[in-house]
Order: structure tokens, then C-alpha cells, then sequence
């Protein structure tokens, strides 16, 4: 057995098939699949069953990935001891970048104020990158969109948004948005944002066919544009711009529950004690 056949069952499991695990891992997929096999082969039990959708974790598998992430976190924890300085090592914090700069600065902060002397190294990162280094141990925490709460782990609920639709404030009259209003108008799209299928299948709900002038993964940058009358995007109503209205479409609720994720126990029992109270 090695961290090799580890990792590569654990990014199957977490991924839902062979080929997305393959990919996490960045191996091709008769490496992962043969690694896997020789894990089963030594353990003598089958951890994953292959299904039309995918592949989904046998009772066994279930506890087997359990052990599989603490023994990655635990050998992150070994690498980063042999680097560290002896005043300790960094709280290392992964942050979605669909969350609005004011709310993460304000975050930083209230970790900062509960122990003023630790030192901290942030990392934006997409929400399955996320979720992945957080199971294998590479960030301490993780700022977020908090979904179901996978075993093992703990959460803290500091705020909730909505998606809204960020118009041009000289443009736009203000209160609900009715469909027809949007019908061939330019739309700016943010392609990182994690609610993208849900707001797309509103807009094909309402048959509404806005034009797209624009693709970005740059929040500042759509902000900007739609102060400049270029567009309008669907973002969360957490964003704020003097130039920018945030209007409520009728019929879309997409909110989104913001807060800190971590492992139970994670950075020395510290995260437990500390996020407990915010």
C-alpha cells in the first residue's frame, strides 16, 4: 500500500467516477483504476461499485475513505511541521472566489481578532478544489458556499445572499424585474460562478434569450462593466457598487448559506475551540 493508491481512491470517491478521478488526480484512468484494484486486492474487500452514473462506495468503501482522508491530512500536516518555523505554522484558509471582497476582508479579520498572534496564508481556490483540499489536509479551513456537512466535518454560518440581477443604476427603474424587461438585453455572464446551471435554467424557464456580450471570471470586472451600462449579470446581492442596483427577479430565489468549513479536530483542536464562537 502507498499515498499513491490512497489518493486516488479518495478523489474517486469524492469525484463519483473513475474518469472525473482521474482528472482530480491528473493520471490517466488505467493508472487510477489499476492502483485502486491493488488497494482492494490488499485490503480484500471491494470499496467501490460501479453503477450506470458512475461508481458509488460499498459499506466497507465508506469507512475505508474516512481513513484514507485522515491519513492525507495527516501527511500534510507531517510536510508542513519539516517547513514551518518554531512560532508555528500559518493557518492556511481556501476562500471561494464568488464571495464579495468586503465580506472575506471582514471574515479575516474576525479570525485574526480571536488570536491576534497567529500568522495566516489565504488561497482562492473553486468550490470542489475546495472541498478536496480540505479533506486532504491543505487548508485548515475553508471560506465558502456551506452545502450538506460531510462527515467528519464541522461548519459556522456567518451570513446568506441571493443571486440578483446587478443592473446599470442609471438605467434601471428600480424594484422586481419582470422577464419581458430582459428579453434581448446584453448579458454579462460570470462563468466561475457556482449557481450558473440554476440561474441559466431560470432565464430558459422564463423563454427569455438575452444577448451575451460578455464572458468573465473577474467579479470586479462585470461590477464594472454593468456601472458602465455595458450589460447586466445575475450575481449575488452581497456585491456592492455606487454605480450598481441589485434587483430581485421575480420568481428567483437562489441563496446561498456563507460561512467557514473545516475538519473536526483540524488545526490541533484549535478551529474547534475558535470557530465555535463567531
Amino acid at each position: 500500500m502507498d499515498l499513491k493508491q490512497i489518493r486516488y481512491f479518495v478523489s474517486v470517491a469524492e469525484a463519483g467516477s473513475f474518469s472525473a478521478g482521474s482528472r482530480r488526480a491528473f493520471v490517466t484512468q488505467p493508472t487510477l483504476s489499476a492502483a485502486i484494484a491493488s488497494l482492494e486486492a490488499e485490503l480484500g474487500c471491494a470499496l467501490l461499485e460501479r453503477h450506470a452514473r458512475g461508481v458509488r462506495l460499498t459499506p466497507r468503501g465508506e469507512e475505508v475513505l474516512q481513513t484514507a482522508r485522515s491519513i492525507l491530512r495527516q501527511t500534510e500536516q507531517l510536510k508542513a511541521a519539516s517547513r514551518d518555523k518554531p512560532s508555528g505554522r500559518p493557518l492556511r484558509l481556501g476562500i471561494l472566489p464568488t464571495i464579495s471582497p468586503a465580506f472575506v476582508a471582514q471574515c479575516i479579520m474576525r479570525l485574526r481578532a480571536i488570536e491576534p498572534g497567529r500568522s495566516w496564508r489565504t488561497e482562492d481556490a473553486p468550490l470542489p478544489k475546495l472541498q478536496h483540499r480540505l479533506a486532504n489536509g491543505r487548508y485548515d479551513v475553508v471560506l465558502t458556499v456551506l452545502g450538506p456537512l460531510a462527515r467528519g466535518h464541522r461548519q459556522s454560518v456567518l451570513a446568506e445572499d441571493r443571486q440578483a440581477l446587478a443592473v446599470s443604476a442609471r438605467t434601471f427603474p428600480r424594484g422586481l424585474v419582470s422577464p419581458e424587461i430582459l428579453a434581448g438585453q446584453p448579458l454579462i455572464v460570470r462563468v466561475h460562478c457556482e449557481q450558473l446551471q440554476s440561474a441559466s435554467r431560470i432565464l430558459d424557464a422564463w423563454k427569455v434569450q438575452p444577448k451575451v456580450v460578455a464572458q468573465t471570471d473577474s467579479d470586479a470586472r462585470a461590477l464594472a462593466m454593468v456601472a458602465a451600462g455595458l450589460g447586466f449579470c445575475l450575481m449575488p446581492d452581497s456585491f456592492e457598487h455606487p454605480e450598481v442596483r441589485m434587483l430581485r427577479p421575480e420568481g428567483v430565489d437562489l441563496p446561498r448559506r456563507l460561512g467557514f468549513e473545516w475538519v473536526r479536530g483540524g488545526g490541533d483542536g484549535w478551529l474547534d475551540r475558535a470557530l465555535d464562537h463567531l
